[in-house]
């Protein structure tokens, strides 16, 4: 029981990290002018395809939990639990490295070296 719940425990702090980290950066984003509205239309599209994935592996997690009442073996428990984990941890790496590619972005599209250091600060890169 103490390996399921550490394990789901570690998954909801992960979501909420995600979900965190979605809204500092689109804040960011929509605030930023060297992106057009459809630029970022794009971006919430799949902003929102990133975490409709992690709500889905946290309803699986639900199910799981809810298993606890029924039949199934721990090691089929701790399978189901260690591949929602794994999604998790690939929509935490998604969504990171679409924040990456979108503040790379703005930073390209800078006119001047004091625009370029502006940039950087925005976005906490070093």
């Amino acid at each position: 029981m103490i390996a399921y719940y550490g394990r789901i425990k570690e998954m909801t702090e992960k979501q909420a990290a995600l979900v965190s980290q979605y809204n500092h950066a689109w804040n960011l984003l929509k605030s930023d002018k060297h992106f057009s509205v459809d630029e970022l239309n794009y971006m919430q599209k799949v902003y929102s395809g990133i975490l409709e994935e992690s709500v889905k592996n946290l309803d699986e997690i639900f199910v799981i939990i809810n298993a606890f009442k029924t039949q199934m073996t721990d090691a089929k428990r701790l399978e189901l639990i260690d591949k929602a984990a794994d999604r998790v941890d690939t929509n935490c790496s998604d969504l990171k490295q679409f924040n990456n590619q979108n503040y790379t972005l703005s930073i390209q599209r800078a006119q001047s070296e004091n625009e370029v250091q502006t940039l950087k600060k925005y976005y906490g890169i070093d």
